[in-house]
């Protein structure tokens, strides 16, 4: 009765703990204040611009301007990777990625006082073709409706002040003569005609100025990569009469000092209490501050450098992981098949690997990015993180139960994560695995490969806690009826975390979780799965996704997340065509690669084993389903977890991946503690 009691103990303080923690996150939010705009907003680009490469030194007309700025860092991503200039301008008209071609910046067709775009219907039809297509001229002809116009200074500018017919009201070639206060919204082009920023940017930058009139709100951004070769974060500065010193805030991204570059679309229409459905940013606002400039810069570049070192070291972690995973599981087989029994060394070897995906994102609490070898202090912090979480796995009482390792890292995993999305996501939005903000997808909440690791170990630690429960001799109904609602508590907890509009905001993952859960408690309580009993499980799956989905609805429109906005989408009758995008876009993705392929099909592997033990696939696996009550059970729901996140998810094929580097390893270690349940020391 004792160990009942410190189960449910157990589960309760963890929920409890997330409970307490989100209500603190929801009364400790930082002072926003809106950016109200007296007078026109000029919009200056200078591509490729980057808090690395500004200095007071050689930024004269810029630097001065920091103490009495907002400034933080833009996700410049439009359709290409990198994103060129001319994308970048056209992106900004259309408040969404558009595509113009990379290359020489085109030059409009002069008229009178305003220009025009001979190849526009081109260039719509060629947009019509994405997989989200933009709304070109979107900007423009919205302020027009409300007898507003766009000016531009230079080509690239022209691109972004053109209405939805290619026209441009206000336009001058270059800053000399330009008006400035003609039009509510004027973009300023100081790059190259080949995409660069101009090598006199800052001197232009400071002509620029002599012209905007005293009640302008000026936002001065990197734009586009430029001519770099990888993408990266860019520099954002606004100043003005009515904007805050401080930093940067958007909805958008949730994310202090981090915004993207439709934001300046979203910003710019909001002064007319204008929000189109087709801008994918939202209304910039500021965080106050009084620190001094030199702390601002150096957080801006801080949040830029370990961004930018994340993504570059993607491809070398996922290959060494690989070889790590591949290299580990060889060696394994081969031990274990020369000596008839697992190796001493299985066992902890197992526990580290599963605990190198919680690592990950453990490790972004180090500045592992400074500096150096940053590809060997980010190795070197993993393995420290996961070291520490397996010599608490190892050294504890539990030990002495073969899964009691593979509850503590499933437990630690699980929590990290959920209060990490809880707390703004500031570790995902760093982690390798995590949001990848660069590639324009997601900026906070739960990203799909989190939601791999953080499902699976949900699955695993409600399952193997009421496994443990049913483990000894004298189990009854209480037990089993215990054992159910640790099950549903777990999972009702990781459900309200991933799906709730302010933390996770995830559409796809709280149905893939219902039905995981669901599936665990009724295989606990030794229900057999009916069509009823199935159809009940889709039912309260489509109840809850669409319960999320309204209450954000509900929310102003600038403050919706993608479940809201998706909720307006089915009411204007664009339901079926974001649907039929994401599955589009998860194809694609599984038809990109080899590797991808693969994951399908060993998925498929891996239920014909659990469905059918007694198949050849199977029959491999019978002792280990034999060590540990609802083993089996356990993994037939993470299993179907990932087959509903991956349908339901676009790149959805990155659920089981980060899900199974957590799972493999774990059912290894329990593989591992070779004892069977009678002879374990209950």
């Amino acid at each position: 009765m004792v160990r009942r009691w410190v189960i449910a103990v157990v589960v309760s303080l963890f929920s409890f703990v997330l409970v307490a923690f989100a209500l603190v996150r929801l009364t400790a939010t930082d002072e926003r204040v809106p950016i109200t705009q007296p007078g026109p907003l000029v919009v200056i680009g200078v591509p490729g611009q980057s808090w690395e490469n500004l200095s007071a030194r050689s930024n004269p007309a810029l630097w001065p301007l920091l103490d009495v700025a907002a400034t933080g860092s833009s996700s410049v991503r439009a359709t290409s990777t990198p994103t060129c200039t001319p994308d970048a301008w056209l992106s900004l008209g259309a408040g969404d990625g558009a595509r113009v071609g990379c290359g020489p910046t085109p030059s409009p067709q002069v008229s009178g006082t305003g220009a025009t775009w001979p190849r526009w219907a081109d260039w719509r039809r060629d947009n019509d073709d994405l997989r989200s297509p933009p709304d070109l001229g979107l900007l423009a002809s919205e302020l027009a409706a409300r007898r507003q116009c766009v000016a531009a200074v230079g080509p690239g500018a022209a691109l972004a002040a053109a209405d939805r017919s290619g026209r441009v009201a206000r336009y001058w070639p270059s800053t000399s003569g330009a008006d400035l206060a003609a039009c509510a919204v004027t973009f300023v082009d100081l790059g190259t005609p080949t995409g660069a920023a101009r090598p006199d940017a800052d001197a232009a930058l400071a002509r620029v100025f002599d012209s905007v009139p005293g009640n302008a709100t000026v936002a001065i951004t990197g734009l586009s990569d430029g001519t770099a070769d990888r993408p990266a974060l860019r520099a954002l500065t606004l100043v003005g009469p009515r904007v805050a010193r401080g930093t940067i805030w958007s909805p958008s991204t949730h994310q202090e000092g981090f915004a993207q570059a439709a934001d300046l679309t979203a910003t710019a229409l909001a002064r007319f209490d204008l929000t189109p459905e087709g801008v994918a940013g939202q209304e910039l606002a500021v965080i106050p501050s009084t620190a001094p400039v030199g702390t601002l810069v150096d957080r801006n570049r801080t949040l830029e450098r370990s961004i930018n070192e994340s993504n570059h070291a993607l491809t070398p972690f996922f290959v060494g992981l690989a070889v790590l995973y591949v290299g580990a599981a060889a060696v394994a087989y081969l031990a274990w098949r020369r000596t008839r029994r697992p190796p001493a060394w299985l066992r902890p070897g197992a526990v580290l690997l599963s605990a190198l995906p919680v690592a990950t994102y453990l490790v972004s609490l180090v500045p592992w990015w400074t500096g150096g070898p940053v590809l060997l202090w980010y190795a070197l912090g993993t393995f420290a993180f996961a070291g520490a979480v397996t010599l608490v796995a190892l050294l504890g009482p539990w030990r002495r139960w073969s899964a009691g390792p593979a509850v503590v890292v499933a437990g630690v995993t699980a929590a990290v994560l959920a209060l990490d999305v809880i707390s703004g996501s500031h570790l995902q939005l760093l982690a390798l695995q995590g949001l990848q903000p660069l590639y324009g997808g997601r900026y906070y909440g739960m990203g799909n490969a989190g939601f791999g690791v953080f499902a699976t170990a949900v699955l695993l630690l409600g399952g193997l806690l009421a496994a443990r429960l049913l483990w000894w001799d004298d189990a009854d109904d209480t037990d089993r009826r215990l054992a159910v609602a640790t099950v549903v508590l777990v999972g009702f907890a990781a459900v309200l975390v991933d799906g709730w509009p302010s933390w996770g905001a995830d559409f796809g993952g709280p149905p893939a979780l219902v039905v995981g859960t669901a599936l665990l408690a009724c295989l606990v309580l030794g229900l057999r799965i009916t069509w009823r009993r199935a159809l009940l499980i889709a039912g309260a799956v489509v109840l809850i996704a669409a319960a999320l989905a309204v209450l954000d609805w509900l929310r102003p429109a600038s403050s919706r997340t993608h479940l809201g906005r998706f909720v307006q989408q089915v009411i204007d009758g664009e339901g079926l065509g974001v649907v039929g995008s994401k599955l589009s876009q998860n194809w694609e993705l599984l038809t990109s690669s080899p590797l991808t392929v693969l994951v399908p099909v060993a998925m498929v592997a891996a239920i014909w084993a659990v469905v059918r033990p007694d198949s050849p696939v199977g029959r491999p696996l019978v002792p280990l389903w034999e060590q540990v009550p609802l083993l089996r059970e356990i993994v037939g729901a993470v299993l179907a977890c990932w087959t509903v996140a991956f349908l339901l998810n676009d790149s959805g094929v990155g659920v089981p991946a980060t899900g199974a580097q957590l799972a493999v390893p774990l059912l290894l270690a329990i593989a591992a503690s070779a004892p069977r349940p009678e002879e374990q020391d209950a």
